[in-house]
């Protein structure tokens, strides 16, 4: 059996490989390419933000397990956020599934609250879920709390905090119920899933019934490190304020730490163990869990990867009330841009050509090539060949794109190497085509 995953080189992919049994195929998908030490795994350079590259690493798979969370920026000027990349990654990854008919999809996912409005975080990991089930493969969806293991990024932030801190405030929000989960019991229920027909289309919340706050959480890290600590308790709930002190004192970044405060503001279901995976869940209170962890500090390699190149990438939802296909969509940007911007934009169209000038210059700006698709892919994709605004005229591309069968609609640009001087493009081109953006987006709307 073949089974491939995507996130590999994250906390649970890497725990994952190292408990999966020996006499499968394991495929490991990651951003860079790697050496493995067993024989039954190979680590396979993908980029999943390229439809091609995804299909390509997907090949000859039977079991899909997807474990992507796109917190940090890809590129070195990033445009949009991480609801919007999470949508564009996951369509990649559910129309290769589609494609090389993977048999199972399994997805690890967040706790998602019973009543009441989800954060951003919780709303994404909830959309991803809904564009994998359009492919209408069996999928089985996971829903984990915090997994409690060394090396596990929520969890590590809640050490450091703990260690660096001489004492700590207690907003309003460490009031709010949580669960947790170990990191080894988490491997286990997914690897039970695997192949498991009683798993198929099935959504599990992985929990242990125990009721916990945050609060609850940081007073028993505290005991187990055997810490001093004052607690101030604080009426509010201070988002801002707790973004900064956790990525400060927490030692993290602030792209990874802000979508995880937010998430805090919810209160995540208690429920008990669900009888599909009782027999697998070994560690049944937050106590125990913490007998298993190291005391000591793990130093951080950095997750921000160094982004020196001048590569820009922008990924913008838009509103698409009407369900306009991609073709139509494309057609309105062509036509409603120069009558718009009439008097520093004009566009001409010649066979699969769109050129952009600047008011009365001849000189192109940019010049888009339309490309004919291989597969029956529900998007419109333009190259960018040529122009004044652009130094390469072999990796940048434009792209209107339908998710979940029109549910949603993304404009995004990869690859893109301005001719500008950077901070003059970032300060100058990059936000005016974020506002053109934005604003098409409302008036498709």
């Amino acid at each position: 059996m073949n089974i491939t995953i995507a996130g590999a080189s994250g906390f649970i992919g890497k725990n994952l490989i190292k408990n999966l049994d020996t006499n499968l195929s394991i495929k490991a998908l990651s951003r860079t390419s790697k050496i493995s030490k067993d024989k039954n795994v190979t680590w396979v350079e993908v980029d999943l933000f390229s439809l091609s590259s995804t299909i390509a690493a997907l090949k000859d798979t039977d079991i899909a397990i997807y474990l992507v969370h796109s917190m940090m920026p890809s590129s070195r000027l990033f445009q949009g956020n991480f609801q919007d990349t999470d949508l564009l990654l996951a369509d990649n990854f559910a129309r290769a599934c589609h494609k090389e008919k993977v048999k199972q999809m399994i997805y690890l996912g967040g706790l998602i609250p019973e009543a009441g409005s989800f954060s951003k975080h919780l709303t994404s990991r909830k959309e991803v879920e809904d564009v994998l089930r359009y492919t209408n493969i069996p999928i089985t969806v996971l829903r984990a709390g915090m997994a409690v293991g060394d090396g596990g990024s929520s969890f590590e932030i809640l050490k450091n905090l703990v260690l660096n801190l001489p004492f700590m405030l207690l907003p309003k929000w460490t009031k709010n119920k949580t669960q947790t989960i170990y990191i080894d019991d988490l491997i286990a229920v997914i690897i039970k899933s695997i192949n498991n027909k009683m798993f198929f289309n099935k959504t599990i919340n992985i929990v242990t019934g125990e009721t916990l706050t945050y609060k609850n959480l940081i007073e028993q890290t505290i005991d187990h490190f055997g810490k001093k600590k004052i607690l101030i308790p604080i009426p509010f709930f201070y988002i801002r304020f707790s973004k900064l002190w956790v990525t400060i004192f927490g030692e993290t970044d602030y792209e990874l730490v802000s979508p995880l405060i937010d998430s805090l503001m919810c209160d995540l279901p208690m429920t008990s163990i669900s009888p599909m995976i009782e027999d697998v869940i070994k560690y049944r209170s937050f106590k125990e869990m913490l007998k298993m962890v190291s005391t000591n500090k793990i130093v951080k390699k950095g997750s921000r990867s160094k982004l020196v190149d001048r590569t820009v990438r922008s990924i913008q939802r838009l509103p698409n009330p009407n369900r306009l296909n991609n073709e139509t969509i494309y057609k309105k940007y062509i036509s409603w841009l120069p009558s718009n911007f009439k008097y520093f934009i004009r566009i001409n169209e010649i066979n699969d050509l769109i050129i952009f000038y600047f008011f009365m210059l001849k000189i192109p700006l940019l010049i888009l090539k339309k490309i004919q698709e291989k597969e029956n892919v529900d998007r419109v994709k333009f190259h960018i060949i040529g122009g004044i605004l652009t130094q390469t005229t072999n990796t940048g591309s434009l792209e209107f794109r339908q998710v979940a069968s029109g549910k949603y609609a993304l404009a995004t640009v990869h690859g893109f190497f301005p001719s500008l001087p950077w901070y003059i493009y970032k300060y100058t081109q990059a936000p005016l085509h974020k506002h053109i953006m934005k604003k098409f987006g409302k008036t498709l709307k």
